[in-house]
């Protein structure tokens, strides 16, 4: 371990703060495995739910994340190396997070396949097991397929899916350095209220179920007294929630600091986007997906325009300085006209309102399970193409693209077959991630 490394554990551990006082020693120790960076990790629910159920088992654990700022084979907690320890638990919520967890077995002479592996034991759950359960069952020792719930530990291999009674994940502990900085996560609602066509979530998690409002009350009565300041509620949209007034008030009487994840044009109130104010939000974030209304709603998004944009002069009425909007490249083949009904209904909205306005583009990736599983994966020219003219023709707009390169990856970590592995592992090795990456890419898409 570097003196840098040392220092980055250092800086992580004394940033954070625990609901619960976890036991990082004992003969049952467990390694909590995120594979990707701890800004994002700890702020990840699947991962909250591994760490809240060990601590309420009075399980001993230690944590690793892959972080380029951190050893890339030993503990956070204990600064152990990795192959002390004979279980692994996994959450594997993105494409991008199977991905790292080949390369870290790759790198420590781990076995990938399963059934060749004698130690360590990989346990693995998250969105993964449903969008590539082949590949995942292959990988993992045991898998855990479905919603999290109180069966795990207890039971860790499941190969049906199934809907959790009972359901409510909160975080244990929070950090200056997540993306939610200092933030105590709630969730209040799984599964979702609407049918997009493109989206897995509702594939794997059902029709929207709400969390018990006393349940959430309580959590934030707990978390107030403990010493917590800030949550963050969690869902598919959080203004899907019948009762989310009644949460955003008791708030505001806590003292507490609020933030939201995406809402719902189609479900977002006035009174609620004035509560929200009250308690310093600042921005709103909505997902649009494209300009154009016949598409959106194909899509299952129908609200209009003139939905959207009388909610975002609204907004601005009541204080609001920004809006953040979600926008897929590359949903329909058509890259003009996506390009030109994005830039006219932005350059609506800019004439309507005076806040700032923040596009986040993605590129659309047809996601196995989902209505559009079948539909092509656009090419990186095509995606050009499309973004060059919004830029053109949307002058006062900020934009933050994500990279066609990290759609690449996903497509294909979501595709990756068993009898495909050797050969990726071979250009991996041979070639580098990216060349890896392409080749299947490409033979994904033919």
């Amino acid at each position: 371990m570097t003196w840098k490394e040392q220092q980055e554990l250092k800086r992580i551990k004394a940033s954070e703060r625990w609901l619960w006082q976890p036991r990082f020693y004992g003969a049952d120790t467990e390694l909590v495995v995120f594979p990707g960076p701890y800004n994002v990790g700890i702020a990840n629910l699947g991962y909250q739910f591994l760490l809240s159920r060990l601590l309420q088992l009075n399980k001993s654990f230690d944590r690793f994340f892959i972080d380029p700022r951190l050893p890339s084979a030993t503990s956070l907690d204990t600064e152990r190396s990795l192959l002390d320890y004979g279980r692994w638990d996994i959450t594997l919520p993105f494409e991008e997070n199977l991905l790292e967890l080949i390369k870290l077995l790759m790198k420590l002479d781990i076995p990938l396949e399963a059934s060749a592996r004698d130690y360590p034991v990989l346990n693995a759950g998250g969105a993964m097991a449903l969008i590539n359960p082949e590949l995942v069952s292959f990988i993992a020792d045991e898998v855990f397929v479905g919603e999290a719930d109180e069966e795990w530990p207890e039971k860790r291999n499941r190969a049906e899916r199934k809907v959790a009674k009972n359901f409510g994940v909160h975080s244990v502990v929070t950090s200056s350095q997540s993306v939610f900085r200092d933030t105590m996560l709630i969730e209040i609602a799984r599964g979702c209220m609407w049918s997009c066509k493109f989206c897995f979530y509702r594939q794997a998690y059902g029709a929207i179920r709400f969390v018990p409002k006393e349940r959430v009350l309580n959590t934030m009565a707990t978390l107030k007294e403990q010493g917590f300041e800030k949550v963050g509620f969690v869902a598919a949209n959080v203004s899907d929630v019948p009762w989310l007034k009644d949460i955003l008030n008791y708030g505001k009487d806590l003292g507490m600091r609020v933030s939201v994840s995406s809402l719902a044009v189609e479900t977002l109130s006035q009174e609620v986007m004035r509560l929200l104010r009250t308690l310093g939000v600042q921005q709103l974030t909505l997902a649009v997906e494209h300009g154009d209304e016949k598409v959106r709603k194909q899509l299952g998004k129908p609200f209009s325009d003139e939905d959207l944009i009388n909610t975002l002069k609204a907004a601005e009425a009541l204080g609001y300085r920004g809006v953040k909007l979600y926008f897929i490249n590359g949903i329909t083949p058509d890259w003009r006209f996506n390009a030109e009904s994005a830039s006219k209904l932005l350059n609506d909205i800019r004439k309507a309102v005076k806040m700032s306005i923040k596009v986040s583009a993605s590129v659309f990736v047809p996601k196995p399970g989902t209505a559009m599983k079948d539909e092509a994966f656009p090419s990186e020219q095509l995606i050009d193409m499309e973004r060059k003219m919004l830029l053109s023709n949307s002058a006062g707009i900020s934009f933050a693209f994500e990279p066609y390169w990290e759609a690449q990856k996903e497509f294909v970590m979501s595709r990756l077959s068993p009898e495909d592995l050797p050969t990726f592992v071979s250009i991996l090795n041979e070639k580098g991630e990216r060349k890896a990456i392409q080749f299947f890419s490409e033979k994904y898409s033919n």
